[in-house]
């Protein structure tokens, strides 16, 4: 589990050219004079996203007035949005070239060059945006090792509906201020996030067109999660033998890592989730279905994932994101047990459950005897 959660970190951290969600905002250094430096910004902007669109190119002038990094790759890399914002494409085009020359590798930013130049031939020729940015794009995507290649396309079109989700709750957490102002770190999340939105909801579709799916994340078996995808990969060593018969148990305890209850209940269950990426990840090395045995044992917290809609509404106000791909995996004839003693603990009823899943006296005696069938054991506790 420690591995998944890594990777898991790992896509989300990287950055905008290679991985699958918008980039962390670094904070703002902590210089006292900066962090209360405050924008006029009527907070009626919130609500109306053609006044939010237009008032943002000053903002974001403004923010650029103030904002420093003691680390230059990290300024650079926040300030990028903000001169795109500002329609500076040369200056963001200078930043990018700036920080591959820090990284020593061109595999930084192929999108946000591609854009920017994009845009500068289009203020030179109506409607060229599109036949430039994929032409640019390309140029700097086939100078790229194959794996590189795999990561610059990772940005699953999903990701623009989190894209719009984040910005949504962005704005609703300032317009709850009630505030006509606006930090220097808040300004600047609000452009990040905004900028992000319109740039990925504009190029996604261009990478697509271009690359084609070579490269693309694969679901051979179990399709209801983007984290449960195959990355390709060339120049396999060693294969595993498909007569064999897999036998996979997987013990379930956690409903979201530790102080992400709130953000957690509104996606699939890591946990439940890395399940579906183990059955991809043994058919995608060539073993059939039927010799793929999976056992999910559930226990503590981890009951949650499993609720109907209607329990699961009750406790949360939405319905259960999770139930898709709880009967995907019951397809695929994965056998889910949930242990009696938490269901007790925890004040659940067999009837607060989706159908279909099973009931033993205990976890723990549910692992040792099927470790002892021969089935091997992953801990899915979301631990860290």
């Amino acid at each position: 589990m420690r591995g998944l959660l890594f990777s898991l970190a790992l896509i989300v951290s990287i950055g905008t050219t290679t991985t699958f969600a918008q980039p962390l905002l670094t904070p703002v250094a902590k210089d006292s004079a900066v962090l209360d430096q405050k924008f006029y910004f009527p907070a009626s902007n919130y609500s109306d996203s053609t006044g939010l669109s237009k008032s943002l190119k000053k903002l974001a002038e403004q923010v650029l007035t103030v904002y420093h990094d003691s680390d230059r790759r990290t300024y650079f890399d926040n300030a990028i949005p903000l001169y795109l914002l500002t329609e500076n494409y040369l200056k963001a085009v200078a930043l990018v070239d700036s920080i591959r020359k820090i990284d020593s590798s061109n595999s930084y930013g192929n999108r946000v060059r591609s854009y920017s130049l994009a845009k500068i031939a289009e203020q030179k020729q109506k409607g060229s945006f599109d036949k430039t940015f994929q032409k640019e794009y390309m140029e700097g995507f086939n100078q790229l090792s194959f794996r590189k290649k795999v990561r610059a396309v990772m940005r699953d079109p999903s990701l623009i509906k989190d894209d719009s989700t984040s910005l949504a709750a962005l704005k609703e957490k300032l317009h709850k201020s009630k505030k006509d102002s606006i930090n220097v770190e808040d300004a600047r999340s609000l452009c990040s996030s905004f900028f992000y939105y319109t740039f990925d909801s504009k190029v996604i579709p261009l990478v697509s067109n271009a690359v084609g799916n070579q490269y693309s994340i694969s679901y051979p078996a179990i399709k209801s999660s983007r984290w449960s995808g195959v990355a390709p990969v060339q120049g396999i060593d060693e294969m595993p033998d498909p007569n064999m018969q897999y036998k996979l148990l997987f013990e379930l305890t956690g409903f979201a890592l530790k102080g992400q209850d709130s953000a957690a209940k509104t996606d699939i269950n890591l946990a439940l989730s890395e399940v579906g990426r183990q059955i991809n990840l043994h058919e995608a090395n060539g073993i059939p279905r039927k010799n793929i045995d999976v056992v999910i044992v559930a226990h503590a917290s981890a009951l949650y994932c499993f609720f109907t809609n209607e329990k699961y509404k009750k406790k949360y106000g939405i319905d259960n994101p999770n139930i898709p791909l709880i009967k995907e995996l019951q397809d695929y004839g994965v056998k889910m047990l949930v242990c009696g003693q938490a269901m007790t603990f925890f004040n659940v009823e067999m009837e607060d459950l989706v159908p279909g899943i099973k009931q033993v006296l205990t976890a723990q005696t549910v692992i040792s005897s099927y470790q002892l069938k021969g089935y091997v054991y992953y801990d899915m506790s979301l631990r860290e």
